[in-house]
């Protein structure tokens, strides 16, 4: 009578009425809560109707009455991966492979626990393991390629280990892996893989191509990093001479000495917007690193309390570190003072002017016009009684992008409005990349208000348009505010990103390389979007997509959709018709200087052909949905 259930479950499995089957294991197991198989069966039918949690309960079960039978711990790791539990997952498949040692899907899917633990060592000899079994498994050269490129292991050593000796049976193996390794940046690395293959087959296909591609990329390298030496040599006291050197050095993967080139590169000078250089940050995290920045710039803000950039720096630390509340406090701050140096410009038409005797800013309360000292032990300016830090302006508009298309410009020209209060940052990045560190850090950048005040304030983050879960998360908490969109000719801004990063050497490869390199990755993944770190020259100028999705939240009349050509030709022209959109007075500016240019010389003509088939229908699809012409080509 128990087994009768257990197989009316395994009949209603095989035809797809997975509901009534979970019903029915259940019933089998109240009958015979000692049956290993109902358990099991239970958690395949769960699986497949994605009830991770209830799973992974039904396969415990499972295991713990059968702890002999190896899919109880593969299926139970599977649904584990699904819930992000990387650590029990990398144990049930430890535990499968203990009992059964000949299934690569069990070492490939150890290999992705592993790479989410960061663990790199062990996740390139599950690979490995994984590929000795079965060479054909999807995507496993592309994760070994990964987990190599994140780590220092010595590759030579790592060939030895595995054992794989190249034939004409497995050569794909040391064609896919350099492949991946020089995609992931590995070009020493990738190059061992490539000349260990031609030492086998001397005349194999274009291995001798994409070597010769690679030497020369990595004659590049070292020629750039014996330049970024010699610079630091010249100009020892020159703080972007050591920056530069950091970031040469880390996309090298010299990681310890990158970091110590970017720590002297502040300490040099404190008092810049270090927070901005993210790939500065991501190495102190790698090397560990943080507190002692931390501790330096806690050390300038109590040597400095005038300073301004050295509390955003402390604050980029602390969170950073995850110690929110602290860079909350260090934000209200920094904020406190720049909204009162703000109130005094705009009254009086001049910004505060450095005293004589100390070069001191001097930063007056708004009810006495005395000078705030900050606290000796904390650096924390005391407030007066008329102002809340906690009860700041929400931002009323924002700019959401696109990357390269004049944002900073506007926002530039928008902060000098009598009626504008800026944050203490133009991008914060929140609702894209930082949103899990909490609406309370986000406000601590917006300005507080002494009582009476009228003001408007908000912020421009380009990394929000391209952003798929942007539009919701703003939306759940600031529905009523007024977003701005900048869209320029998707071939310049393509081409003016790149070179972008590259000169702040956040990218290191040439443009035809980045091009390839994104045409297969989005092949593979249409829809994945890079975070902060270079990449998306494409998907970022595909806007049909994300005005689509902005749509689907913000109405029309919230949404202004600018053209960047009009704007670069006529600036005050688009600044009086944003000052409509946000129902403020006109305000006419002496000047428009361009806040972020960028020069380059002209690229390939083919090269930009290229780029302009592929964005033509994109292109057209925008005009349709828009109801207006862009004329881009």
């Amino acid at each position: 009578m128990d087994n009768d259930y257990h197989n009316l479950g395994n009949s209603l499995q095989e035809s797809g009425r997975f509901n009534e089957a979970v019903a029915v294991y259940k019933q089998a197991i109240e009958l015979n809560p000692n049956f290993s198989w109902s358990y099991h069966s239970l958690g395949d039918v769960l699986l497949k109707l994605e009830k991770w949690e209830e799973a992974v309960a039904a396969y415990k079960n499972a295991v713990e009455l059968n702890p002999d039978f190896s899919w109880s711990y593969h299926n139970l790791g599977d649904a584990l991966l699904k819930l992000r539990r990387w650590e029990e997952a990398a144990a049930a498949y430890r535990c499968e492979i203990a009992l059964n040692s000949d299934f690569a899907w069990s070492f490939c899917n150890l290999g992705d626990a592993l790479t989410q633990l960061k663990q790199w060592d062990e996740a390139i000899a599950a690979y490995l393991k994984a590929i000795e079994i079965d060479g054909d498994l999807p995507g496993i050269y592309e994760k070994l390629g990964y987990a190599l490129g994140q780590t220092e292991s010595d590759l030579n050593l790592v060939l030895e280990q595995s054992q794989l000796q190249i034939t004409r049976e497995n050569w794909e193996f040391y064609l896919h892996l350099g492949e991946n390794l020089a995609k992931y940046d590995r070009p020493k690395s990738a190059i061992i893989f490539y000349q260990a293959l031609l030492t086998a087959m001397p005349n194999y296909g274009n291995v001798s191509a994409k070597l010769e591609e690679l030497l020369q990329q990595q004659e590049k390298c070292n020629s750039a990093l014996a330049s970024s030496r010699a610079t630091v040599a010249q100009k020892p006291d020159d703080c972007w001479s050591y920056y530069n050197l950091g970031a040469v050095l880390s996309h090298q993967k010299y990681w310890e000495e990158a970091a110590a080139a970017f720590f002297q590169a502040i300490e040099i000078n404190p008092d810049l917007p270090w927070w901005f250089y993210y790939n500065l940050w991501e190495v102190f995290v790698r090397q560990n690193k943080l507190d002692e920045v931390e501790n330096l710039c806690r050390e300038v803000v109590a040597a400095k309390p005038e300073a301004f950039w050295p509390y955003l720096n402390l604050g980029e630390a602390l969170t950073r570190q995850g110690k929110i509340a602290e860079a909350i406090d260090f934000y209200r701050t920094v904020s406190y003072k720049q909204s009162l140096a703000s109130l005094i410009s705009k009254r009086t038409g001049k910004m505060p002017v450095p005293q004589a005797d100390t070069g001191k800013m001097p930063v007056p309360q708004a009810d006495t016009g005395i000078l705030p000292v900050p606290q000796a032990d904390t650096g924390i300016l005391p407030v007066p009684q008329n102002w809340n830090l906690k009860a700041v302006k929400v931002p009323n508009f924002i700019i959401i992008g696109s990357q390269r298309c004049g944002t900073t410009s506007l926002y530039t020209y928008l902060a000098q409005h009598p009626r504008i209060l800026t944050p203490i940052k133009k991008e914060m990045d929140f609702f894209s990349w930082h949103f899990d560190r909490g609406i309370d850090w986000y406000l601590a950048h917006f300005p507080p208000m002494p009582s009476g005040e009228e003001f408007v304030t908000g912020e421009a983050s380009p990394s929000y348009f391209d952003c798929r879960e942007a539009p919701e998360r703003l939306y759940s908490l600031f529905p009523e505010a007024k977003l701005i969109v900048l869209l320029r000719n998707p071939v310049d801004r393509a081409i003016s990103q790149f070179y972008r990063l590259t000169d702040l050497n956040w990218e290191a490869r040439s443009l035809d390389r980045v091009i390839s390199d994104e045409v297969e990755r989005l092949n593979q993944n249409p829809e994945y979007i890079i975070g902060e770190e270079p990449g998306n020259y494409l998907a970022r100028g595909r806007y049909i997509e994300f005005i689509k999705n902005w749509r689907t939240f913000f109405p029309q009349e919230q949404l202004l959709i600018l053209k960047s050509e009009d704007f670069y030709a006529g600036a005050a022209t688009t600044v009086k018709q944003v000052l409509e959109f946000l129902d403020l007075p006109e305000y006419q500016l002496s000047e428009y200087q361009n806040a972020n240019p960028g020069s380059y010389q002209p690229v390939n003509e083919s090269v930009r052909d290229w780029l302009s088939d592929y964005f033509r229908p994109y292109n057209q699809e925008l005009e349709e949905y828009l109801g207006r012409e862009f004329d881009w080509e």
